[in-house]
Order: structure tokens, then C-alpha cells, then sequence
């Protein structure tokens, strides 16, 4: 099942603040919602998370790389991800941009879910996938010092 979002938030850091943050994966693992690891090698990282999302639940391990980094104002995220009775492939292009005394960040996020995930249908999963978007936007603003 192919899967599309996006959407833009604001934060108080400068954009170099920013994209420096969201391109280094030690930092912004701790984001994600059930965050339980990290590693980084080669180029490449993978997290592994504890999901929590309705019956989406157990451990799933994401593995992905940047591409097309443009600094400090774009990159392109691929990987993969299973765990949970699902699978994920995708595509996560974000740009960073001055806004008013700090930065806005705008995103989209294209996938290919497989297994549990798409079989739940689309309403449930969209349901699913907007409350840990917006979990793990949360997560960034409090990473990066943001008030709640």
C-alpha cells in the first residue's frame, strides 16, 4: 500500500542548527517514539524502536541512508523498515529555512507498506501514521530545546 505525507513545522534554532540535528542520526534517533538504539556505520544507520501504535505493536528495526544532502537546506532520506508484522520502504526529502527568528522545516514522506500495516486499511493506518508524525515532530522540538 503506498503511503504519501507532508507538512512543515517552526523551531527557534537557525536552519545550520537545524539540519545539523536532523542529519545526524546519534541526535535524532532519540525523537522517535520507543526509541531503544542506534547504530551508525558506512553510511548508513539503523534504530531500533518499540511501536506502540494500536495493534501495531513490538520491535521493529529501520535501516535507511542520506542522499542528496544539500547543505545546510535539504536532504533526502531512503531506507527500509520491519517489525511489528510490517514492512516499510521509503522516501524522506525534508528542506530547512529561515523563518521569522528561526527555521521552518518542511517534509515529505513517501512509502510502500507491507504486512500488518496494509492490511489494517487506509483510515486506520493514515490515523496510525499522523499521530506518530506527530509524536515524532514533538520529539525533535523537545531534542532540539523547544518548549513543549
Amino acid at each position: 500500500m503506498k503511503v504519501r505525507y507532508e507538512g512543515s513545522f517552526e523551531v527557534s534554532k537557525t536552519p545550520e542548527e537545524v539540519f545539523e540535528f536532523l542529519t545526524d542520526p546519534r541526535r535524532f534517533s532519540r525523537a522517535f517514539p520507543g526509541f531503544k538504539s542506534v547504530e551508525v556505520d558506512d553510511g548508513t544507520f539503523t534504530i531500533e524502536l518499540r511501536l506502540s501504535l494500536g495493534p501495531l505493536r513490538g520491535d521493529a528495526r529501520v535501516k535507511a541512508s542520506f542522499e542528496d544532502l544539500e547543505k545546510p537546506s535539504r536532504a533526502t532520506v531512503r531506507g527500509s523498515g520491519r517489525g511489528a508484522g510490517s514492512t516499510l520502504d521509503f522516501t524522506l526529502t525534508f528542506t530547512v529555512e529561515p523563518s521569522g527568528g528561526g527555521s521552518r522545516v518542511s517534509w515529505v514522506f513517501e512509502g510502500n507498506v507491507g504486512g500488518l500495516a496494509a492490511s489494517m486499511g487506509g483510515r486506520v493506518l493514515d490515523s496510525l501514521a499522523r499521530r506518530m508524525i506527530n509524536d515524532v515532530i514533538a520529539g525533535v522540538k523537545r531534542e532540539l530545546g523547544e518548549a513543549g
